[in-house]
């Protein structure tokens, strides 16, 4: 690769950090705009995961049990009706019934990113491929604030478990996972998202950076 091509992978590599960068703040800001209109409202929560239906209801949409969701599917946004879909069987799809609350919460959490980035386009027929991830990112963003994180015991365990086994390192992730309500491997990746873990998925093996990463100093709540 010659000087200019290097040159140029930089600044595009700038460019992405400073959209991702903007696409964080820019979620954690609606995360805590949600938060302080429910702590007005005197409505008791721990965890955003606690009051993501109520986000859902708050932006004047419905959530519906219905039947005839395509296979594997356990949400759909559907503006058109100002309503989130769930399925009946939504327990009955999961690989690990146990796990149905914690996957509930994700769900909606996803679907409340399609509704507050990409409703408006949706009820005009517009799909865009890049969508799914975005809400993806929401969902990670509004169920786990890095600032609460980042006061949690078992966060700066895991932080100083460079030498631990990956049993230890995995009891402090699910540790984890169960504060915030979610399923250990939305925490992970939650984790790696923030810079402050490396996953490797197929192996589920977690290793923890020597140095943090420029996206773990994310300067947002």
């Amino acid at each position: 690769m010659n000087s200019g091509h290097l040159y140029t992978k930089i600044r595009v590599d700038r460019l992405l950090f400073m959209i991702d960068l903007k696409q964080h703040h820019r979620y954690a800001e609606d995360r805590e705009e949600f938060l302080r209109l429910f702590r007005r409202k005197n409505l008791r929560f721990w965890v955003p995961a606690q009051i993501v239906r109520e986000a859902i209801l708050q932006s004047d949409y419905r959530i519906e049990r219905v039947e005839g969701l395509e296979p594997g599917v356990l949400g759909l946004c559907a503006p058109e009706q100002g309503a989130v879909l769930i399925p009946r069987d939504f327990q009955r799809r999961l690989l690990h019934p146990q796990t149905s609350s914690q996957v509930m919460h994700q769900t909606l959490a996803h679907e409340l990113g399609h509704i507050r980035l990409h409703g408006e386009s949706m009820k005009q027929g517009v799909k865009e491929p890049g969508w799914e991830a975005e809400a993806e990112l929401y969902a990670q963003v509004f169920l786990v604030p890095r600032y609460r994180l980042l006061k949690c015991l078992e966060t700066q365990a895991l932080l100083r478990a460079k030498e631990f086994c990956q049993s230890v390192r995995w009891g402090y992730i699910l540790r984890l996972a169960e504060e915030f309500r979610v399923t250990g491997s939305f925490m992970a990746k939650t984790l790696q998202m923030y810079g402050l873990i490396h996953l490797d998925r197929a192996r589920r093996f977690v290793s923890i950076p020597l140095k943090a990463p420029e996206s773990s100093r994310l300067a947002f709540g």
